[in-house]
């Protein structure tokens, strides 16, 4: 977004089968003290010291497949490496600064964001929301990718459909929504954090969290917490959260689970942030 040194290079090139001296986090995921590599259907990828990617495109795979993992778990990866504190989250900014919606996939937090975007508002990140957490100020929403991600049946419900939308991925229903590159690239205080909860016949309810309530919904919504662990990152960003937790208000939404839940949640924390 702007005329600085090039800070990660993504580079195609040869990426052997098994990382030297790795763990298997998983059957896709190995990691190392200097490396993460993930061997997806579509490449292999292997991260090193949060700087560089290296991409080994399988055979036939498509450009947008090598893409989903390149900006999903790939990039997570590349996060804690870096000791950023990556969260499953939304972010979205309200009077200069940066208002998280955590929760699991498919609980509305891309639909959400693309009405709030509809409304007027902007968008910073989707999904995947990086905080830079440091001790001695408060946590920071770092801009993310100028888009958000939406099913079929969720681009309609933001009045979206018919558009020539592309896909995410060749064979995945989802597609790529553009938001104002403008307003996504500049880093704002992290102001508050809210988790969704769906469930089926509950009360909508926003209630707050603290202490060690607050920071055990905040590990829950790291970004891919298993690499981290792998990583030897765990006690690091239990304390990141805890201080995370210190300096910005969380708060749990309860809520029915159904199909216009991300325009009632939205209308919910509009009347919560701006009483």
């Amino acid at each position: 977004m702007d005329d600085g040194p090039i800070d990660v290079r993504i580079d195609a090139g040869v990426v052997p089968e098994r990382l030297d001296g790795a763990i298997d986090a998983d059957s896709w995921m190995q990691i190392s003290p200097e490396a993460f590599q993930l061997n997806a259907p579509t490449a292999r990828y292997r991260v090193i010291g949060g700087r560089r990617i290296v991409v080994q495109v399988e055979p036939g795979a498509s450009e947008r497949d090598v893409r989903l993992y390149l900006l999903g778990t790939v990039l997570g990866a590349l996060c804690h490496q870096r000791r950023l504190t990556p969260l499953h989250a939304t972010a979205l900014e309200v009077d200069g600064r940066a208002i998280a919606v955590a929760g699991p996939s498919g609980v509305g937090k891309s639909t959400l964001a693309a009405q709030f975007q509809a409304r007027g508002g902007a968008v910073l990140a989707d999904d995947l929301c990086v905080v830079k957490v440091a001790a001695d100020g408060g946590p920071m929403v770092r801009p993310g990718l100028a888009r958000v991600k939406l099913w079929g049946d969720s681009l309609a419900l933001a009045g979206l459909a018919g558009s020539g939308w592309p896909r995410i991925g060749d064979d995945i229903e989802k597609f790529s929504v553009p938001v104002d590159a403008a307003a996504v690239g500049r880093a704002r205080p992290l102001r508050r954090l809210y988790v969704l909860r769906g469930g089926t016949g509950q009360t909508a309810e926003i209630r707050r969290l603290t202490g060690p309530e607050a920071v055990h919904a905040a590990i829950n919504n790291v970004y891919r917490w298993p690499v981290a662990a792998a990583m030897g990152r765990s006690a690091a960003l239990f304390a990141e959260l805890a201080t995370l937790a210190a300096k910005v208000e969380i708060f749990e939404v309860g809520f029915t689970h159904d199909g216009s839940a991300p325009m009632r949640i939205l209308d919910m924390l509009e009347q919560h942030w701006r009483p």
